[in-house]
């Protein structure tokens, strides 16, 4: 899978939106990549995990990021056959109170998420992975939008992987796009300075 079909799996099921939209991380884009809906369409969802999975090398489990990562996470698990932890938003107010839910049974940890910004979800998952003793040295989503988090998870020893890169997909879909569509892609080219 190349960033190609990529694009054209997320422009055909509406996950790949243009207009005027506060991120996560806060940041304002003219492009927001939403992966929620991809387990919904069960062949897509199926590929993009097998993708991943096939892309994956080493010893270790595989943690989610809730909300978005999680369904990505259970996949790549299962497809490859490895344990599966996930980290909560936030903490329970009852039972455990736990923020990591699984059974820590691996010394490394991998962590996905649906999509990187800043990498802040994907740092947070780290440092509590990290805090009950495992060791995280790689996270990867579907899609990194390029803004910092390669460079923020780097600083935390984490390398960022991804099937591809918002910029990538833009620029091979671009010529597709309706009038409207291509003017929000151009401007948020121009502002991750491709």
């Amino acid at each position: 899978m190349d960033a190609h079909e990529l694009g054209i799996i997320l422009i055909s099921r509406g996950m790949l939106k243009f207009g005027e939209f506060t991120l996560t991380s806060g940041k304002k884009s003219n492009i927001y990549v939403d992966l929620r809906p991809l387990p919904s369409f069960p062949e897509e969802f199926m590929k993009i995990a097998t993708e991943m999975s096939k892309r994956m090398n080493g010893d270790f489990g595989i943690c989610g990021v809730a909300v978005g990562g999680l369904p990505l996470a259970t996949a790549v698990a299962i497809i490859s056959r490895r344990p599966l932890i996930y980290v909560r938003k936030e903490k329970k107010e009852h039972g455990t109170e736990s923020l990591l839910e699984g059974s820590l049974n691996m010394r490394s940890y991998v962590i996905i998420d649906d999509v990187a910004t800043t990498g802040g979800s994907i740092l947070n998952a780290a440092r509590i992975v990290r805090s009950h003793g495992p060791d995280v040295k790689e996270a990867w989503v579907v899609v990194d939008r390029m803004q910092g988090a390669a460079e923020s998870l780097k600083e935390e020893s984490i390398e960022l992987k991804s099937l591809a890169t918002l910029p990538d997909i833009v620029k091979l879909v671009l010529d597709s796009l309706p009038e409207r569509e291509r003017s929000y892609a151009l401007k948020y080219l121009g502002e991750v300075g491709v």
